[in-house]
């Protein structure tokens, strides 16, 4: 049985879905946890390939990607999103959701590349305290897709999503499964394509499920699914990646990579 990990947040449904609820044939044992958590799991081979974020996945550089499978925006995706009651040119002190690490170091190039700004830096769990005593806060996620349309009262909202695309004419990639050396997959290769197909088909069902779990208005889990995220893995998401790495290479935060490895049977 192949160990998948992946994360319980509302971008992730279409894609595991289908497996949770048996509606593709698969032999996975499905493991759910934070994202940090599955990270570390993948790196000590407790599981076989996991849904990690994209910063991790170029920071180890020992992974393969699975192919044609992330997931990604184009401009919006109200997930990763910046709180600050003025501009960006005036943020000193930013609360960073502690559960990031690709959004986090997004938001690095962000503001001190894109908008020449240095701030300090403060992580913190995402509650009624995380915006407390700083000039801004980053939240992710299905926290931050709530925030996104209601904002605390004298706050403004920053995309970063469709700040990243804005500058760089590209996809962002938040996540994709990677597959640990030596794992061979077999026939879960092609399972993990239909959940993705299955998935992506029943957007609604899935939408009015995760919303009555999350708490979330139905409305906009539909829209974030239909339309904010993306889930494919090709040229440009790929071009996406090796630049994202390039700028974290300039910020020192890892090396460029020269390329995506796709994992091949």
């Amino acid at each position: 049985m192949t160990r998948l990990g992946s994360v319980s947040f509302l971008n992730a449904k279409p894609l595991t879905y289908p497996i949770e609820k048996g509606l593709v044939n698969h032999d996975f044992e499905l493991v759910l946890t934070p994202p940090a958590e599955l990270s570390v799991m993948l790196h000590r081979k407790e599981i076989d390939l996991g849904l990690i974020p994209v910063a991790e996945f170029i920071k180890r550089g020992t992974y393969c990607a699975v192919p044609d499978i992330s997931i990604s925006s184009v401009g919006r995706v109200d997930s990763v999103i910046l709180l600050t009651g003025g501009t960006l040119a005036d943020i000193k002190t930013v609360a960073v959701d502690r559960r990031s690490q690709s959004s986090t170091a997004l938001l690095k190039i962000v503001l001190e590349i894109f908008n020449n700004v240095s701030p300090s830096y403060i992580p913190r769990e995402p509650d009624e305290n995380f915006l407390r005593g700083v000039d801004a806060g980053m939240i992710i996620g299905d926290t931050g897709l709530e925030t996104a349309y209601n904002p605390p009262d004298g706050y403004g909202v920053y995309d970063l999503g469709e700040i990243w695309t804005n500058e760089t004419g590209l996809p962002f990639v938040y996540a994709v499964f990677a597959v640990n050396e030596g794992v061979k997959l077999g026939k879960n290769l092609e399972a993990l394509a239909k959940s993705k197909a299955c998935g992506t088909g029943m957007i609604g069902e899935i939408a009015e499920h995760e919303s009555k779990r999350l708490g979330l208005d139905e409305d906009i889990c539909n829209v974030y699914l239909s339309e904010r995220i993306k889930y494919d893995l090709g040229e440009k998401e790929i071009e996406g990646i090796i630049r994202y790495s390039e700028l974290l290479s300039e910020l020192g935060l890892c090396e460029k990579i020269p390329g995506v490895r796709i994992y091949n049977q």
